[in-house]
């Protein structure tokens, strides 16, 4: 089965949420992308969207934000019911200095709706690779 897409992307900074727009447009313009710049109207808009069950969206999260950062946002995120959370999986994008960067942000989230980590910034071919991933899962 092929499955549907679609983005929320949640960055603090306009210009990172435009830059990860433009690579998502890249890869597939068909995808549909919602962006925040705060992480607690991005809660809202998921706890009140009756999204379709054949869309699985993907979560783009920066961790680093002033309000909320990324790990209260899945803290809260896990609240949430199983049919909410079940069509949502959620990629955190971070500054990540180095693999052991990488697998301690990774243990921190005990998450399984957390797919993975990718280091900003964001290309075509990192996206490719989640989506694949996904695709197949």
């Amino acid at each position: 089965m092929n499955k549907e897409f679609s983005f929320i992307v949640i960055d603090d900074s306009e210009l990172d949420c435009f830059v990860i727009q433009k690579v998502i447009e890249h890869t597939d313009n068909s995808l549909g992308i919602k962006t925040y710049q705060n992480a607690q109207q991005a809660l809202d808009a998921i706890r009140n969207n009756s999204e379709n069950a054949n869309q699985l969206a993907i979560i783009l999260l920066d961790l680093q934000m002033p309000d909320m950062k990324g790990f209260e946002f899945v803290e809260e995120f896990e609240k949430f019911p199983p049919e909410i959370k079940n069509n949502y999986s959620i990629v955190i994008l971070s500054i990540i200095s180095s693999e052991r960067d990488h697998i301690d942000v990774r243990r921190k989230f005990a998450s399984d709706k957390v797919n993975s980590v990718i280091e900003k910034p964001l290309t075509t071919e990192k996206l490719f690779s989640v989506l694949s991933r996904l695709r197949s899962a």
